[in-house]
């Protein structure tokens, strides 16, 4: 096997926790409910955080021809209601939060953990971490975590909306899936398919496997996807002696129904080539009952033995897979982060750099901004990194900065939302300490995101007349604004208010639509 390895630059850039700040703003859970006049309708949003501004965007196709703006700012649900009178037809929209702008050389900033917030209530050892960043989805924004031991609170699931509120009301009472799950590594990693279907990991040897739960029914019970029986040293075999499949600290997900392919990193599988510690495909499609068959295919049989301590992560890119694994030191024999394609290893991080990641504690990984950055557990930090490709499709990482100190180092889970918020999950150290959920703000040039509303929740307007005679920008009421709005549309081509600047209703927009508004204004 050729094992190619780039030189890494170094860029010493190192983000230190700076002073309490609020964690960037974005709009989730977008929702209209249309009022009796076919005009008018009752939108609600979750904001993750306090925004100093909000726009209500209004989109026919791909045209903007409406802002609102938004009156609720505050962290959690707001609501209020948009009259859309002069519209016709049916719109999209979205919500465009802007937030507390970052000032220069700030760093990333810790902005909860269960320590400092009444709304999340500790955890002993949560490992399993993902964030429903589907916009089409209902559950936009929320926020699944795993909880391994039975003792502030139970094994199991654990929901929260973007503002980390208990959004089920379930408590201390985990969603179990009415699953016994293994002793310390059960319920270990989350990944949170499109379809909604959430996959749970059983790193354990006397309960090995995937369990897979349902988003929209989550006290419903959750599927086995792997069956047989297990040989109390990790392994399910089938009735016929068949080896299926062993402990899983991770898996991967695409595709959905019928086409639905699962990938697990697995600790005890014995592939033919007679090695453990590989990635392994099974095509369940739409799978009902428990897989007992071998892998459908092997996608990385570790031939090399890179990969020992069976604490691993696995995250495809560009045709390739990143695997990470718990490592004390880096090394080229048994690196912290390597990247796989078609067999062959292409990055490994202990020949690339020994210093480069250090101690992988333990083997959290995330790809966020389509691919182009990777944030990576390393010992009481956690790097993000740069990523880039070469021409052979050989990646590259640079150091972007540390978020140092984290929360602990034994950082299980990681993910970065649309905002650039980072979740982690860290496990307890020892017996005598708990372990914690904990979200950073991560330094962006600019503290703004745009949530569009799901299709499902289209406006449908009923035509109609403007109902104030005048009110270009639809605030209910002729202001000086209104002009502004024409004006925007004449001399900038702001189309925002395109469909109501003809205020006199000649068919044209004109400057005697600015007089007409003044004449208005002026009582005439």
């Amino acid at each position: 096997m050729r094992l190619k390895s780039l030189l890494l630059v170094v860029m010493a850039c190192v983000a230190t926790i700076a002073g309490a700040r609020e964690a960037n703003v974005f709009a989730s859970g977008l929702k209209a409910v249309p009022a009796n006049d076919g005009t008018s309708f009752m939108i609600s949003y979750t904001l993750n955080a306090p925004a100093t501004s909000v726009e209500i965007n209004i989109y026919q196709g791909s045209t903007l021809v409406k802002t609102i703006a938004g009156t609720g700012l505050a962290k959690g649900e707001n609501s209020q209601e948009i009259n859309l009178a002069g519209l016709s037809g049916e719109y999209t929209w979205s919500v465009k939060a802007t937030g507390e702008a970052w000032g220069a050389g700030e760093a990333a900033t810790l902005v909860i953990d269960e320590n400092n917030t009444a709304t999340l209530e500790g955890y002993m050892s949560p490992r399993g971490l993902a964030l429903d960043q589907d916009t089409e989805s209902e559950f936009y924004g929320r926020v699944y975590v795993t909880e391994t031991r039975n003792d502030i609170r139970n094994v199991g699931i654990y929901v929260y909306d973007a503002a980390f509120n208990d959004i089920t009301n379930q408590g201390n009472a985990a969603y179990s899936g009415n699953v016994t799950w293994g002793a310390s590594s059960g319920c270990t990693r989350l990944f949170l398919n499109a379809d909604g279907k959430i996959y749970i990991s059983d790193w354990s040897d006397g309960h090995p496997g995937v369990w897979r739960a349902d988003a929209k029914n989550l006290t419903a019970d959750f599927l086995q996807v792997f069956g047989g029986t297990p040989n109390g040293d990790g392994l399910r075999f089938n009735e016929e002696g068949v080896a299926i499949s062993g402990s899983i600290p991770s898996c991967w997900v695409e595709g959905t129904g019928e086409n639905t392919v699962l990938y697990t990193f697995d600790e005890d599988y014995v592939n033919e080539n007679g090695n453990t510690q590989g990635i392994y495909q099974f095509n369940i499609g739409n799978i009902e009952q428990p897989w007992e068959q071998a892998p459908s295919a092997i996608v990385y049989d570790n031939p090399d033995k890179l990969f020992q301590n069976g604490n691993s992560v696995i995250i495809p890119q560009n045709g390739g897979w990143w695997i990470s694994q718990t490592r004390w030191s880096d090394s080229a024999g048994i690196p912290s982060l390597v990247y796989i394609k078609n067999g062959e290893v292409l990055f490994n991080s202990g020949q690339v750099d020994p210093t480069l990641i250090a101690s992988s504690y333990s083997s959290a990984i995330c790809l966020y901004d389509e691919g182009t950055k990777m944030a990576v557990s390393s010992m009481n930090d956690i790097k993000v990194f740069n990523v880039t490709f070469d021409d052979a499709g050989v990646p590259s990482l640079t150091l972007d900065y540390d978020i140092n100190p984290s929360l602990g180092q034994n950082c299980y889970s990681i993910a970065v939302d649309a905002a650039h918020n980072l979740y982690c999950t860290l496990d307890r150290v020892n017996s005598s300490s708990t372990g914690n959920v904990g979200v950073f703000a991560l330094p962006v040039a600019e503290n703004v995101c745009e949530t569009p509303a799901p299709l499902a929740q289209k406006l449908n307007v009923a035509g109609g007349a403007v109902v104030v005679l005048g009110d270009v920008n639809g605030d209910g009421s002729v202001t000086a604004s209104d002009v502004t709005a024409i004006y925007n549309y004449l001399l900038n081509n702001d189309m925002t208010y395109y469909d109501t600047c003809d205020a006199n209703g000649d068919g044209n927009i004109t400057s005697a639509d600015v007089t007409f508004i003044y004449n208005i204004l002026l009582g005439n």
